[in-house]
């Protein structure tokens, strides 16, 4: 699995953050596929708008997949994305999780930034 790097973001970044996670679901939940939904979001720094498609993947997954029980291929096709970039995306999901559960089980893990 790929070395994952997590930042610790401002407050501006956070609100950014959450107004544009919310603009892009109320996109996709009115039928727009992903690249449209995203682009309803104005986020100018490319790092933080690539975090922010990463994380609305993630949560599309998660509601669509593990909760609905819809394939990746249905969820690519409704998206208009390829199923790769969905598997990655939940690839880097379930690290995630298991990173997390890692620290609560061992909370001298250091994970994120030092």
């Amino acid at each position: 699995m790929e070395n994952v790097t997590y930042k610790e973001y401002s407050e501006e970044e956070n609100r950014i953050y959450n107004e544009a996670i919310t603009k892009i679901l109320e996109g996709l939940k009115n039928g727009l596929n992903f690249s449209d939904a995203c682009n309803m979001a104005d986020v100018k720094e490319k790092g933080l708008k690539g975090f922010i498609e990463d994380d609305v993947l993630k949560i599309v997954i998660a509601e669509m997949h593990y909760v609905q029980g819809s394939s990746l291929k249905e969820i690519a096709d409704k998206l208009s994305i390829s199923v790769g970039d969905l598997n990655k995306a939940n690839s880097e999901m379930l690290e995630d999780i298991s990173m997390m559960t890692t620290n609560i089980f061992n909370p001298n893990i250091q994970i994120g930034n030092a």
